[in-house]
Formats: structure tokens, sequence, C-alpha cells
């Protein structure tokens, strides 16, 4: 039953920043930026909180200055014709190296971040971060299926001209994409941060690449995304918890936490295509 609650847990953010990065996929804009932006709302919730004395405050905060980061960047490279894909690219490092920025000018350091006023208890922090995600991820997945705004992102990739020729602005779906992606990841970095009750540099740890892999993987369908997620979440589990296992003891820790890695590697080679084909 604990390792069922460990993988419930483990897959709640990646949902939350998979169907994020899926929004975006459906516009054909897909956001390379969400490594970063998980460490930069990881980053801006640890600080905000500090500052507000309010966990929630912090964390809404947090989302809310990043989708509006994503937002302006989008609006200003749009204006000028820029290259989105290299831009998305760009602002993966940008935010990166903001951050380390932002650590050092404000708390005189570049490693983990830690105070007594940011503190929770692990178990309450991972209930409450987890029905959260949850919930969001049910919005979205409902705002996809069910509703014309989630009709509108899902054909604005391949049918933009449909939309314009009614009057719809497929820009402003793309844009939006971007938004909404950059929220998934920035409250799923917010997650990260108070489960540890720190911030850990790198506390993303290559989940928002393991997102854009379950979005293929998922042949940018829902069911099979979460289905993909789920997967990558049973295998970090495993790769945090083999070693305990007699025959695995033997194996370097840094072998078995690359598990998740490799599988999205394997999976992307032997399933990849078939999902590029069907997009």
């Amino acid at each position: 039953m604990s390792a069922i609650i460990s993988v419930i847990n483990i897959t709640a953010p990646l949902l939350l920043i998979t169907l994020g990065a899926l929004v975006s996929e459906y516009t054909g804009r897909l956001a390379m930026f969400l490594e970063s932006i998980i460490n930069a709302g990881a980053f801006l919730c640890y600080a905000l909180t500090i500052l507000t004395k309010s966990a929630v405050l912090g964390s809404l905060s947090s989302v809310v200055v990043c989708m509006c980061v994503i937002f302006a960047a989008e609006r200003t490279a749009s204006r000028s014709g820029a290259n989105m894909f290299l831009l998305s690219l760009a602002m993966n490092l940008l935010l990166g190296a903001l951050v380390t920025f932002f650590s050092v000018m404000i708390f005189n350091t570049r490693g983990v971040l830690y105070s007594d006023d940011f503190y929770f208890r692990p178990a309450a922090a991972r209930t409450a971060t987890s029905i959260a995600c949850y919930a969001l991820s049910a919005v979205l997945v409902i705002m996809l299926r069910r509703t014309r705004w989630g009709l509108a992102f899902r054909i604005t990739g391949s049918g933009k001209d449909v939309l314009n020729a009614n009057g719809i602005s497929s820009a402003a779906y793309k844009c939006a994409s971007w938004v909404i992606a950059a929220g998934c990841g920035a409250f799923a970095g917010c997650v990260l941060c108070l489960r540890l009750s720190s911030f850990v540099p790198g506390l993303s740890s290559g989940r928002g690449w393991t997102a854009l892999a379950a979005v293929y993987l998922g042949r940018r369908h829902p069911v099979w995304v979460i289905a993909a997620v789920l997967i990558f979440a049973v295998a970090e589990y495993l790769s945090s918890h083999i070693q305990n296992i007699g025959i695995f003891s033997a194996v370097p820790s840094s072998v078995l936490l690359s598990m998740p890695y490799l599988l999205a590697l394997v999976l992307l080679i032997l399933f990849g295509n078939k999902g590029a084909a069907e997009k």
C-alpha cells in the first residue's frame, strides 16, 4: 500500500507538467522551457513564502510571476517574428541562469536554501500538494475534451486557418498554451519545493524533459499521456527503492537513479516514430 501511495504522489506533479506540455503541443509550440520553469517556480515559491509568511500566497505568486514572464517573452518574440522554437530553448537557459543569479543576490548562495520559516510536515505536504495537482489536472483534461476552448487548442496547430476564418485568433491560443504550460510547470516546482521544505538547485531533475517524452509516447491523447506518466512514475519509484532488493544492491545508485531517463529513451526509440506519424 505504501508503494502505491508513493507512486500516486510521484505521479501528481509530473502529470500536471505533462498536461501543460500537451496543451502547448496541440498548438504547435512545444514548451521546451519546462525544465527551467519548474526550477524557477520552486525558487520563487521559497523566496516569496519566506517574504509573505504564507505557503499558499508564495505558491500563487510564484505561478503568476512565471506565467507573466513567459507571456511577456512570447508576445515580444511574436511581434518581432522570432523563431519560437529557439526562443523556448533560450528561455530554458535564461531562467536557469536567473535562478542562480537571484539566489546569490538574495540569499548569498547558489546552493540549497532552507529556513525554519519554510518547514512543512512531509506527509501533510505530500497529501495536500497531490490533491491540488490532481484537481488542476482534472480541470485541464475537462477543458481540453469538453469545452470550445479545448477544441480550439486542439486544432490550433493543425487547423489555425479554420480558427482565423471564424474570427478566432490562433495566435492568442498559441500564446495561451505557453502561459498554461508555464503555470503548470511553476506550480509543480512549488509542489516539489514544499515537499522538501527547501529549495535545491536542479530540483526538477529532468521532469520537464520526461513530460515532453510522455506527450509523444501518449500520442497526444490525454488517456495515453496519463498512462505514459504513470509508467515514468513507477520507474522513478523503483529507481529510488530497487537498491534495497538483494540482486540490485551491487548496482551503483547513479545507474539506478537514471532508470526513468533510460526508460524514456528506450520508449522513444521504440514508439516515438509511431506517435510522430499520428500527429
